[in-house]
């Protein structure tokens, strides 16, 4: 026998009770790339404070070398070479000098916009908004229906114990189930299902901003696709009812109806005593005010027929936006403003929170976002610029009198293709936050607005299949007259029009505009914003027919 079997056993013979698989050398473990991602994903979620000034400012730094160093190439190698009538020149001198005006008034408006967009606070709410103790807790009133409640006034929801002992319930074998018919309607099942799926959206905008918000960095687009996989976490899900307790207690709304067999019995029992001939008495109500059930009041003069429900309805979601209760920040205490949200990298409320932005090393919000925007208008005309006066200088015949030479530079040819990339990135984001500017929407806020669009969408492909493009669209339509637009009417910041949308971030100065300076008269200060009547007070969209009327 081997040493190492002899020890084996000898190991095992004075462990009778260890497993085998202990005895065993444990062979090391590699960790994947997933599992590296997934162990900094979850350390830097334990993390309170923010990112290191070194993370926050690096990308920061990457745009200011590209820039400068395009600024080299673009001058010294490339007009320098054309103003003296170099050998290796792409060009004659007066083309050079025209170059050289063009190029640094972009160059300067560039570093003007973003040296304003780095060094402008986006605004932080504990700078602005006083501590405050949490908003009381509201108790949930349940109201119950039905002949023998008429006159019960509201309480707060109680167990079931506390209803049996109220007599309001009956208890032990009496209780019996409220009849629910078996076979539901499919399109009931098809609302329930909707509803089911609008309650899941709670909390998209302020989970995207806790978990991933310099996706916003890279376009719109790119962060509805990160958001896709944020599920809504707990602290931020709006208080709903309890299924069992609604199916329990019959409220208004809910499509079970109670049996009255389910409830006690309050009037006194029959007795056997003989049959009067004499005709009955009528009964006494107990409250004289009791309304008479037989006397059915007219119909209004405006009075409008129900019209028959379409297959699938739309089920906004009913998250409590605008109430105490959801924008309460516990972590700092203090009542979040309207628009704002807590970004994970700053680890602060940020105003009108559209995205943390690596590219200005902060986040992107109220009090920068029209500087932000300057940027992307400057980077986006200068890279266009130096992407195709390159790229026709070095495309240029070869043997003309202004390109004796047939050389090709290098560091040409890098920055035709740096500035060709940068063109596509900074016009895509200028293209995608115009939108968002027309329409007075964050990034954030368009999240939220595209997962009801991609729920609508889904539901429609459900009901009429992938190909019926014209019920489909019928049922859109009914769904604007009843509810209004997506986006327009069904925006929360709608402010009635593009041009008010517009003006209240950039202004009514055009020159601000184009130049990063303030917007004129008033900026945005990100604490001051205005509800769409269309919407409740705690922020639900309302149908059309409970609009103000001067906007139905």
């Amino acid at each position: 026998m081997l040493d190492c079997q002899a020890e084996a056993a000898a190991n095992a013979a004075n462990n009778p009770d260890a497993p085998q698989g202990e005895l065993k050398r444990k062979r090391p473990k590699i960790l994947g790339i997933s599992e590296h991602i997934r162990i900094a994903e979850a350390k830097r979620e334990q993390q309170n404070g923010p990112d290191s000034w070194a993370v926050r400012k690096f990308a920061v730094g990457v745009v200011i070398a590209v820039y400068f160093y395009s600024y080299y190439v673009f001058v010294v190698r490339v007009c320098v070479k054309m103003v003296r009538m170099e050998g290796d020149r792409l060009g004659n001198r007066s083309q050079g000098i025209v170059y050289l005006v063009i190029y640094h008034l972009l160059f300067t408006l560039f570093v003007w916009s973003y040296t304003k967009a780095i060094l402008t606070s986006p605004g932080f709410a504990r700078d602005f908004v006083p501590q405050s103790d949490p908003p009381p807790e509201e108790a949930e009133l349940v109201q119950v229906e039905g002949y023998r409640f008429e006159h019960l006034p509201p309480r707060a929801h109680t167990s079931r114990e506390d209803l049996v002992a109220d007599g309001i319930v009956s208890g032990g074998s009496q209780q019996r189930q409220a009849p629910v018919d078996e076979e539901k309607d499919e399109d009931e099942e098809l609302r329930e299902q909707e509803e089911r799926r609008a309650r899941e959206e709670v909390g998209v905008e302020d989970d995207f901003a806790e978990t991933r918000p310099s996706a916003g960095a890279f376009g719109p687009a790119v962060a509805n696709i990160a958001a896709s996989g944020i599920r809504p976490s707990a602290h931020t899900s709006a208080p709903s009812t309890d299924d069992a307790v609604s199916a329990t207690h019959s409220t208004s709304g809910t499509t079970a109806v109670s049996s009255p067999d389910t409830f006690p019995v309050s009037y006194p029992p029959k007795t056997h005593a003989k049959r009067s001939t004499s005709p009955p008495l009528p009964r006494q109500s107990q409250e004289s005010a009791a309304p008479s059930y037989l006397n059915f009041p007219q119909p209004p003069d405006d009075y409008e027929p129900v019209k028959p429900r379409t297959l699938v309805d739309r089920v906004p979601p009913r998250v409590p936006v605008l109430t105490e209760d959801y924008r309460y920040d516990s972590r700092e205490g203090f009542l979040r403003p309207y628009r704002s949200h807590r970004c994970k990298h700053c680890a602060t409320v940020v105003l009108k929170m559209d995205h943390h932005c690596p590219w200005v090393g902060t986040c992107v919000g109220a009090r920068n976002y029209k500087y932000f925007y300057n940027f992307l208008q400057s980077s986006t005309l200068y890279t266009l610029f130096v992407f195709l006066t390159l790229l026709i200088a070095n495309t240029r015949p070869l043997h003309l009198p202004s390109r004796s030479r047939p050389t090709i530079d290098a560091q040409q040819v890098a920055i035709i293709a740096i500035a060709g990339f940068f063109f596509l990135f900074t016009g895509s984001l200028f293209t995608a936050h115009t939108r968002l500017m027309l329409l007075n929407m964050t990034t954030i806020e368009e999240i939220g607005m595209n997962r009801i669009k991609s729920r609508e969408r889904s539901a429609l492909n459900r009901v009429h299949g992938f190909w019926g493009w014209r019920a489909k669209r019928q049922t859109v339509a009914e769904w604007n007259q009843q509810w209004g637009r997506l986006g327009r009417e069904g925006n929360l910041w709608w402010l009635g029009s593009k041009r008010a949308n517009w003006e209240m971030v950039m202004g009514q100065r055009k020159l601000g505009w184009f130049v990063p300076i303030p917007a004129s008269p008033t900026p945005d200060d990100g604490l001051s914003y205005v509800p769409n009547p269309r919407f409740s007070k705690e922020g639900y969209w309302r149908e059309r027919k409970e609009w103000p009327v001067e906007l139905r």
